[in-house]
């Protein structure tokens, strides 16, 4: 209850809630193609490096998953009187959650990375080189 008798809202839910919501699924599949076609490229033509670009994707797929979680669950709380100050404070928890997620993936390219240098592999340049571009125009339309 507020002070002039009635309850006030703590909606925080920003103009363009729905629609962002909407493009972050239409990045999420893009990215998620692309990381597969990467890690699957990477091992197949022996490169680190798109092996590692496709579990780094990975992780951009995982905090975009988390983030439109956590738009789902601030519009369908956002008006429940539950949530003293509102549902706001979901993005900043989803952020921690995703940053948590990159560095365990962080943990495992250098893992990864490290076999690579023990045990080397040879490497299909040409064709990693392709695919590599190919996830750089994915990037950048994503942005």
């Amino acid at each position: 209850m507020s002070e002039h008798g009635g309850s006030h809202s703590h909606v925080f839910l920003g103009d363009g809630h729905s629609r962002n919501e909407r493009r972050v699924w239409l990045v999420i599949a893009l990215t998620v193609s692309m990381m597969v076609i990467e890690i699957v490229a990477g091992t197949i033509y022996g490169s680190m490096a798109l092996v590692a670009d496709g579990l780094h994707m990975s992780t951009h797929a995982a905090a975009m998953l988390i983030t439109v979680g956590a738009y789902f669950f601030a519009r369908k709380h956002a008006r429940n009187p539950r949530f003293t100050f509102g549902t706001g404070k979901l993005g900043d928890l989803a952020a921690f959650a995703s940053a948590i997620i990159l560095a365990l993936v962080a943990l495992l390219i250098g893992y990864e990375s490290f076999l690579r240098l023990v045990s080397p592999v040879p490497i299909s340049f040409g064709q990693a080189i392709a695919v590599a571009f190919v996830g750089l125009a994915v990037n950048l339309a994503s942005a």
